[in-house]
């Protein structure tokens, strides 16, 4: 694929993603128009609650970026604003930080081509990785994304709860995994699937376990089975800190990416 299919594709990967599971939450708002995706879970938690896909022109459409932002203000709940490569970035910068938001750092976009390179790696001894299939499954990957939190955001223990039958169903996009030593479980890793690209998110493992490779092993066999599974291309999003880590495996940078809030 080139440069301008793998960024369509992981745009409509991300904004497919962030509203499926939230779909599946009663509570949930979603404003899902051509030119803008607004994504309310109904939870007090900046993890859910996202506006993007983003083709609105500041000097022609303020109001209606206003009135985004807006809807999370009035009832005082964290939020995110994402600007993708092909959905605001580098023209609605100006417009949102004037709202009062501010992105401490942007991203990488980065993505590897799974039909022609060798996913390098194997599993450290002790660990053991399982597909995310039933209700306690959810409960460990949930608790792994609790533990990055200080404090913990017990509103993440609540969406999983509620959305797992939609996390779990057979025909979802969206595989979660979570990585065990012994009975322990240590780290988790999301992974979703649509539109041509498998895009990773939420990777990530107990502040205990620092140090330990156990986020990359987990990043490493999904990758390995999406190729097994004939997928062409993976993506994720990392800081610029992170970014030789991830050409090392063969992830290329494609693009940037901003999170206002």
């Amino acid at each position: 694929m080139d440069r301008a299919t793998i960024l369509k594709g992981f745009e409509t990967n991300l904004w497919d993603r962030t509203s499926f599971l939230a779909k599946a939450r009663k509570d949930a708002v979603i404003q899902d128009a051509q030119d803008l995706l607004l994504v309310d879970s109904g939870l007090p938690c900046r993890l859910f609650n996202t506006i993007g896909r983003s083709t609105l022109h500041p000097r022609f459409a303020l109001d209606r970026i206003e009135g985004a932002v807006k809807h999370f203000r009035s009832k005082a709940s964290p939020f995110k604003w994402i600007l993708g490569p092909l959905s605001g970035h580098g023209t609605m910068e100006p417009a949102l930080k004037d709202l009062g938001l501010s992105c401490p750092e942007e991203e990488w976009v980065m993505a590897m081509a799974l039909d022609t390179g060798n996913v390098p790696g194997s599993l450290p001894s002790g660990f053991d990785i399982r597909r995310v299939v039933a209700k306690d499954g959810v409960e460990h990957f949930a608790e792994v994304l609790t533990s990055l939190g200080a404090p913990a955001d017990e509103n993440i223990k609540t969406f999983f709860t509620d959305t797992k039958d939609a996390l779990i169903a057979p025909a979802s996009p969206l595989r979660a995994y979570v990585g065990y030593v012994g009975s322990d479980h240590v780290a988790a890793l999301e992974a979703f699937n649509a539109h041509g690209v498998i895009s990773f998110y939420d990777m990530a493992q107990l502040p205990s376990t620092k140090g330990k490779p156990y986020a990359a092993a987990l990043l490493l066999n999904a990758l390995k089975e999406a190729k097994k599974a004939g997928l062409r291309v993976a993506c994720l999003q990392t800081p610029e800190g992170s970014r030789a880590v991830y050409e090392r495996i063969g992830f290329k940078p494609v693009g940037r990416i901003a999170t206002y809030a």
